[in-house]
């Protein structure tokens, strides 16, 4: 019985520590602000996988940003005796609309963003399996892609982010810094 009143206790402070953080949250993207994210995503757009996502992002006005991407995801494929290694590497620039003040959010530890991207894509690619003429179709090249996502400020400076998209990972999470 003590351990559950323990445990109740221990929940309970967390959870009353998380809203009392994210009451004093003021995260509205203002002109002039720097933000570095990185995530985890799942999924890729050519296969399966996870990435490691890391962008920036600067706000030119209080509703646009703009900043670099990197990503990189390795994929490894064993069927049947036939192993399919591959890593990609993808880089660029990308811009975000925050669409707070156009949809009157009056949540303001909440940003809501999409935007687009372009940049391009290193794939290196291994085989091991009977016969070795499989050629590679993803090589690298130009890519570009959309993206949607929310941003949840804890503090000012601390944020959890979710993302959707298209050209890169269908899925990240992960943090957000302002710096």
């Amino acid at each position: 019985m003590k351990i559950k009143n323990s445990l109740f206790i221990l929940a309970l402070t967390a959870i009353l520590s998380v809203a009392s953080i994210a009451s004093q949250a003021q995260a509205q993207f203002q002109k002039g602000d720097l933000l570095l994210n990185a995530g985890l995503g799942i999924g890729y757009y050519y296969a399966e996988g996870l990435s490691l996502n890391i962008n920036g992002e600067y706000s030119i006005t209080d509703e646009l940003g703009i900043g670099p991407y990197f990503a990189f995801t390795q994929y490894d494929h064993h069927y049947a005796g036939y192993d399919y290694d591959y890593t990609f590497m993808d880089f660029g620039v990308r811009g975000s609309y925050h669409f707070s003040e156009l949809f009157k959010i009056n949540v303001k530890e909440l940003d809501i963003y999409g935007g687009a991207f372009l940049g391009f894509v290193v794939g290196n690619y291994d085989y091991d399996g009977p016969g070795n003429d499989y050629d590679d179709p993803y090589d690298g090249g130009i890519r570009a892609g959309i993206h949607a996502g929310a941003r949840y400020f804890f503090s000012n400076k601390f944020a959890a982010y979710g993302e959707v998209g298209i050209g890169l990972s269908p899925l990240v999470l992960g943090v957000s810094f302002k710096l």
